[in-house]
């Protein structure tokens, strides 16, 4: 059995749309040994990749949705994921693996964008799996091996799958600020305007991330390792915003 193995368990799961049981692999509690957390808060831990098993997926009716999302669901949900999902998805035996890889986690990943899209109901559950499919795609960057001549060519590919994850979520998420009410997807509004404004910073929309940035500073309920995070990026993106400046004038001259 691999080290990551032993750091997860098949947990049994009742589907909301067809009632059939299934078992979908999770991380057992309190095993993952956090490390740091990104820019755009993807998080890294020490002995386990996390976004990987953030996805429950029942094999008899295709409905998929990262785990914290997959119930309760609305009659409208059900209804729409019944019609769109359901009576198009041809029954699958249940995957037989000790660990899921990169692979087939994206698969379980774009399972679970479809079903988000069909549900019809909230940006914030598409944006979501977007913002997630981004990191995980720069975690299978991160992961190829160096010594690999196929290495520079995949690692290009990820990293422009994540950039094009990145400007969906981006999307999704910034209508899900204006039409849903706090939490969204169970961030406090500083923690999704920070975020906002790190996909706003990769989309170069620079003066909208400086605004979004500054109200999370100013906040009295800004906690201060978000609030140094927020100082950070506003840094870079200062930064970044001058040598945008810096390339369109001499393009001018």
């Amino acid at each position: 059995m691999s080290e990551e193995a032993k750091l997860i368990l098949d947990k049994t799961y009742t589907c909301p749309i067809c009632d059939n049981k299934f078992k979908s692999k999770t991380i057992k509690t309190g095993v993952a040994r956090f490390d740091n957390t990104c820019f755009d808060l993807r998080p890294v831990y020490k002995n386990i990749n996390v976004t990987k098993y953030d996805v429950t997926s029942c094999n008899f009716c295709g409905y998929t949705s990262i785990t914290k999302f997959f119930t309760p669901l609305t009659p409208v949900e059900k209804m729409n994921i019944s019609k769109n999902v359901k009576e198009n998805f041809t029954p699958q035996d249940p995957i037989e693996c000790e660990e899921y890889t990169f692979e087939m986690a994206l698969r379980r990943y774009k399972l679970a964008l479809i079903s988000a899209t069909y549900k019809g109901t909230k940006q914030s559950h598409i944006g979501y799996v977007c913002l997630k499919m981004c990191w995980l795609y720069q975690d299978m960057a991160e992961a190829l091996p160096e010594d690999d001549p196929n290495t520079p060519a995949l690692r290009e590919q990820y990293m422009s799958e994540a950039l094009n994850a990145s400007s969906n979520a981006y999307i999704y998420l910034s209508k899900a600020r204006m039409e849903e009410s706090s939490p969204i997807c169970g961030m406090d509004d500083n923690t999704y305007d920070y975020l906002l404004a790190a996909l706003a910073y990769r989309e170069k929309e620079y003066d909208n991330a400086l605004k979004l940035l500054s109200g999370v500073i100013t906040s009295r309920s800004t906690s201060s390792r978000l609030k140094d995070k927020a100082l950070n990026l506003k840094e870079e993106i200062i930064a970044a915003k001058g040598d945008s400046s810096d390339e369109s004038e001499q393009a001018e001259g």
